[in-house]
């Protein structure tokens, strides 16, 4: 069944009101053209938690009957494994992790931010 949004959009409406963004970027500071990283990304959580629990999806209301139950089951990766980035680090960190990187790889990701801040700042 063909969807006017992807499913992680119906998803990203009902957690988005809750996401703890930051005034600034994580790594540098900047305060301006901020977007919010998920090392979880949602889109894959949501594909393998509707896999693993065999949820099928066929229609708008069967995303939005779920999506309450996905964010509870997932509440840390969906509002606590996240970090405000600004656009430029942002799109350096999918440059080396991919457009849609694999949730094996968020501590990674974490990793990368961290060494990144340290680099910044002197800090460890």
């Amino acid at each position: 069944m063909k969807f006017k949004r992807d499913l992680v959009k119906y998803v990203r409406d009902k957690a988005k009101s809750q996401y703890k963004k930051g005034s600034e970027c994580f790594i540098c500071g900047k305060t301006d053209e901020l977007d919010f990283h998920h090392f979880y990304g949602l889109t894959e959580l949501l594909e393998t938690w509707l896999r693993t629990k065999n949820i099928t999806i066929e229609n708008e209301q069967d995303i939005l009957d779920i999506r309450e139950q996905f964010i509870d089951e997932n509440r840390d990766k969906v509002y606590t494994k996240t970090v405000t980035l600004c656009h430029q680090h942002h799109l350096r960190l999918h440059s080396i992790y991919g457009k849609r990187p694999k949730l094996i790889h968020a501590e990674k990701q974490e990793r990368w931010v961290e060494k990144m801040r340290t680099k910044k700042y002197g800090m460890v």
